[in-house]
Parts: structure tokens; C-alpha cells; sequence
């Protein structure tokens, strides 16, 4: 069973101490398994057709923990192993995401991202009804893609920042901001704090890197618990997956609820 801290919080806001009596969660891969119970791996494509298109999806194969650790492959252009994607066999990631939803709260990964501009990583929530709500919140990496900038701009150095009502223009909102070095082969702190409000609280996401605040943003805030996402993926939107195989790490993830009043479940 991998380690799981489930403990009693009291959130502290503005200066009023608010018993949450919240369960944390914290999973720190000690096992040589990934809890079934506690996250689901997804097999499965997004963003175009199945059967076909410009990448093959996320497989359960190439998301597996060892040694302490969560390991995320990403198979590029170059890859020619025996693992199957969804109407190819390259530019093939994995992702999972927690079998729990989750609203307001702090959401912590520390990770090693893979150093391929050509494959995304990302750590996400994702809750779906139909395109006018679609709630969402990411941190996606490579960055410096977005318009004004092209695919091949994409920067390891960079990252976006998107939270999402929906998916019409008007619906979200991705700050592209630069980073600094995150392939230096050291482990590195992505958080989030999602606020959707209430007892004294205003509706925002804050975006942290290594505990340096990146960027805050107040439009377009989701309120509706998501399920928490962690994976590689291969959009077109970012640069070439010149490679054969590479990796994300990841040491751990934990979950603080916050139990706004806004939050809905």
C-alpha cells in the first residue's frame, strides 16, 4: 500500500481559524504499484480522432512507480518498442488521475519534468459536463508557444498557467511565463492554491514554482471538484518529439482541501 497521510487541518484565513477537519492527501509512490483504489491510469486519446490524427495518446503502460518513485514515459517520433498507442505508436505518453475529486484546496507536485520540448508535461484538474463547463486548471510544460509564438519557440525554460470555465475563447485564460531552468536534473515544486471563495476568501488560483509565486489569476475560476491529473501528452501545438524514449519523475503529490463554500461537489 503506498503511503497515504490522511489528517485532521485547520485552515487559517485572514486571520480567522476555520476547522476543516479535511483529509490530506499524500502519496509518495513507496510501493512498487500504483494504488488502483487511489488513482486510475487512462488509456485513452483527446484532442482528435482516435483512429487517427498527429499523436497516439496515453497508454497504462508507460505510467508505472519505482523505488519511491512515479515514473511517466514519453515514446517520441523515434520510438520503435512493442508499446501500442491509439492509431500509432509514437509520440505516445501516460497520465493518471485521482479516482477522488477534489475542489479548493493546495494542490503540490514535486517532480523532475521530461526534457523534451516535444512532449508536454502537466499536472492538471479536469472536471466535464459539456463545453460550457469545463472546469479545469493546469500547469503545462514546455511554454512560449502561444500566439505571438510558434511550436518551435516552445521552451523547456517556460511554462503556461490555464484555468478554465469553459472551452470557448472567452472561457480561459493561459498566462505564458518564463520559469527559469527546469531540466537541471533537480527535483522542482509545482503548486497551485485554489480559492473558489467564501469567508473572506475571493475566487482565484495562485501558481507557485519552488514557493515563488508565478503568476494569480482571477478570471475564469472553476468551482466544481475535479479529479487531479498528472502526465505527458503530445499536442501539435508545442515542438518536434525528436527522440525515442524519455521521462518524467515524480517524488510526490499532496492534496490540502480547503472546503471553501463556493466549492460544489
Amino acid at each position: 500500500m503506498n503511503l497515504k497521510k490522511l489528517l485532521l487541518t485547520t485552515v487559517t484565513c485572514f486571520g480567522l481559524s476555520v476547522p476543516a477537519f479535511s483529509q490530506v492527501f499524500f502519496d509518495d509512490f513507496k510501493s512498487s504499484y500504483i494504488d488502483s483504489a487511489v488513482w486510475y491510469k487512462h488509456d485513452t486519446k483527446w484532442g482528435e480522432n482516435p483512429a487517427k490524427g498527429t499523436h497516439g495518446g496515453v497508454v497504462p503502460a508507460n505510467i508505472y512507480a519505482r523505488k519511491g518513485t512515479l515514473i511517466i514515459r514519453a515514446l517520441g517520433d523515434k520510438y520503435k518498442g512493442y508499446v501500442q498507442g491509439h492509431g500509432q505508436n509514437t509520440k505516445v505518453g501516460g497520465a493518471m488521475r485521482t479516482v477522488k475529486q477534489y475542489a479548493s484546496g493546495s494542490y503540490e507536485v514535486r517532480a523532475k519534468i521530461c526534457p523534451q520540448v516535444g512532449a508536454l508535461s502537466a499536472f492538471w484538474t479536469f472536471y466535464y459536463e459539456n463545453d460550457n463547463y469545463n472546469h479545469e486548471i493546469d500547469f503545462e510544460f514546455p511554454g512560449h508557444n502561444q500566439a505571438p509564438n510558434k511550436p518551435d519557440s516552445s521552451s523547456l525554460n517556460w511554462g503556461l498557467m490555464t484555468n478554465w470555465t469553459g472551452v470557448g475563447e472567452t472561457q480561459y485564460k493561459t498566462t505564458d511565463a518564463y520559469f527559469g531552468n527546469q531540466t537541471d536534473g533537480e527535483y522542482h515544486l509545482y503548486r497551485f492554491e485554489w480559492h473558489t471563495g467564501g469567508n473572506g476568501q475571493k475566487p482565484r488560483v495562485e501558481y507557485y514554482y519552488d514557493n515563488k509565486l508565478m503568476h494569480t489569476a482571477y478570471e475564469h475560476i472553476p468551482f466544481h471538484a475535479a479529479n487531479f491529473t498528472l502526465g505527458i501528452w503530445f499536442p501539435n501545438w508545442i515542438g518536434k518529439a525528436n527522440f525515442d524514449t524519455d521521462y518524467m519523475y515524480v517524488d510526490w503529490v499532496k492534496i490540502t482541501p480547503y472546503n471553501e463554500p463556493n466549492d460544489v461537489h
